[in-house]
């Protein structure tokens, strides 16, 4: 595995999230193209009849050399706003070519390179933009700010060579430093943070019929609205997580209980002979410590082998903790419960071709047969995390999280 393919990461459930005139490509790929499409104002894809046949060539070929997304830009606010839920929802993407003939009037394609330079003020309002109503009233300002550190501009507006597009998508993609223009362009790999799920909220429909002395009336209305719903979405996380945190404390007491039934095996140690002392003062005299027979037979060979299966019980016991929660069908679940199979393999060759007794060696591998058929009953192909669905209720207090780190029990 390369390491660029490593630093990739998985987009949410339902991307791309809004609806658009654009075409998708490569998800893992680090560019997306946006073109300038020149229509009459107010004439929305799909209700625009025809798309402009080099408009057309652009989008298609940028796709064709390896974008994860290319289509059309065409109003500085819906259609901006489009674009960030899309963008956010794919941490791959971390450069915008920009290029096309802005649209006459309304200059979208200077709204976005605004956006990413400035972001918005407490208006909503794009600053810095030479547009006509660049607000941004139905998307959150988190999605802006998270829109505005995934992705780096690269400012073609203006250009309409299919074949200069086509290099700078390639040049994006590059694993090392490659020249474009007058900067260095290569994958940098996935955003280093969650998916974002963003979809227009469609509070204002038509944001060019807005007057400017309305903004400050609407966007108090709409900060109003987004911390009710912030509050009557906080309620029932707070149920859940408690549900979801006594269930975990459940399951860890089980653990526990299991940990304290095998106490940790030592290997016997013959005592020096000393010279007999006069005792001092007697006050109790105790029976002599009486060593497990079953230790006491155990090879040096046959108490590694005993030892290396000691963990295996406590660890199955919390992965299966796991496959009782959200994280069934989740990522890190199936990578713990394949890297324990491995080593229950590795380890069955071992005893196979180790020189203990048969008795011994059958009775390893009857230890080694149970905890097989145990973990290939756990989920074993990995499917997306639940926090990157924007299902997970759990947060930090998730088990299924740390259950790669159960591993550490075993014996290096």
């Amino acid at each position: 595995m390369s390491t660029i393919e490593m630093l990739k990461a998985s987009t949410v459930a339902d991307y791309p999230t809004e609806e658009g005139c654009f075409l998708c490509g490569n998800h893992y790929s680090p560019v997306a193209v946006v073109v300038m499409l020149n229509a009459p104002y107010g004439i929305m894809p799909p209700e625009v009849k025809s798309i402009p046949p080099e408009i057309d060539k652009l989008v298609r070929s940028a796709v064709e050399t390896g974008a994860a997304l290319s289509g059309t830009l065409q109003t500085e606010n819906i259609g901006i706003e489009k674009i960030v839920c899309n963008i956010v929802g794919n941490p791959n993407i971390r450069y915008i070519v920009l290029c096309g003939i802005d649209v006459e009037g309304h200059h979208a394609g200077d709204a976005l390179r605004a956006l990413i330079e400035n972001g918005v003020d407490e208006r909503r309002t794009i600053t810095g933009s030479t547009a006509v109503t660049p607000y941004l009233f139905n998307i959150s300002k988190e999605s802006i700010g998270r829109f505005r550190k995934q992705v780096t501009l690269i400012n073609l507006l203006g250009e309409m060579d299919p074949e200069v597009i086509g290099k700078a998508v390639w040049s994006c993609y590059q694993e090392k430093p490659t020249p474009f223009l007058n900067c260095m362009l290569s994958d940098p790999g996935a955003y280093p943070e969650q998916p974002m799920s963003c979809r227009l909220s469609w509070r204002v429909k038509k944001p060019e019929s807005i007057e400017e002395w309305e903004l400050e009336d609407l966007v108090k209305g709409i900060e109003e609205e987004e911390k009710e719903v912030a509050v009557k979405v906080s309620e029932p996380k707070v149920a859940a997580i408690a549900s979801h945190l006594a269930r975990i404390a459940e399951e860890l007491s089980q653990i526990a209980k299991i940990l304290a039934e095998e106490k940790p095996i030592v290997p016997v140690k013959e005592v020096p002979v000393m010279e007999k002392a006069k005792p001092v003062c007697v006050v109790k005299e105790e029976a002599p410590a009486v060593v497990a027979p079953a230790v006491a037979e155990l090879t040096e060979e046959e108490l590694y082998f005993h030892n290396q299966l000691r963990a295996y019980p406590s660890i199955l016991a919390g992965l299966s903790a796991c496959d009782k929660d959200i994280c069934h069908n989740g990522l890190s679940l199936p990578v713990a419960v394949n890297s324990i199979i491995k080593k229950l393999g590795k380890l069955k060759k071992d005893i196979e071709g180790s020189s203990i007794s048969e008795q011994r060696r059958g009775e390893f591998l009857a230890r080694i047969d149970g905890f097989l058929e145990t973990a290939e009953g756990l989920p074993t192909e990995p499917g997306p995390c639940q926090k990157t669905l924007g299902n997970c209720t759990i947060g930090k207090g998730c088990l299924a999280t740390g259950a790669v780190n159960l591993l550490k029990q075993l014996p290096s």
